[in-house]
């Protein structure tokens, strides 16, 4: 799933959207929902659109930088559908390299259905 990031005019905000098919994700199990967001980048919110992904189903979304240092963006409950939007303290993707975007299961039942991810970010520059 490599998709264009935009790295252009310092300061626009922008929305990179994201949407993953859970084929019975464990509980503890991982997907990356986005690879390498470059240096410079600096996150202000989350929105989230999920549907029922099962009983006991709970998922977090976190930053993982080169240095494998993760910062939790967003946790839900997704025993019901749900929408949702969270700003942020803004996260700044630095010296600790590119980072991943990753989604983790922390619930006690694998996790089936689909869940788009909407990540706000500015390119503020490195």
């Amino acid at each position: 799933m490599k998709k264009l990031f935009y790295r252009g005019a310092h300061g626009n905000l922008s929305l990179h959207t994201m949407t993953v098919a859970l084929s019975a994700l464990a509980a503890s199990g991982t997907v990356n929902l986005e690879e390498e967001l470059p240096i410079g980048t600096e996150i202000v919110g989350i929105r989230h659109i999920t549907e029922n992904l099962g009983a006991g189903t709970a998922i977090k979304v976190e930053l993982v930088d080169g240095a494998d240092a993760k910062t939790e963006l967003l946790a839900v409950a997704t025993i019901s559908a749900d929408i949702g939007n969270k700003p942020l303290k803004p996260v700044y993707i630095n010296d600790n390299g590119p980072s991943d975007l990753v989604l983790t299961n922390t619930g006690g039942s694998d996790a089936t259905g689909e869940v788009t991810i909407q990540l706000e970010y500015r390119f503020k520059g490195y």
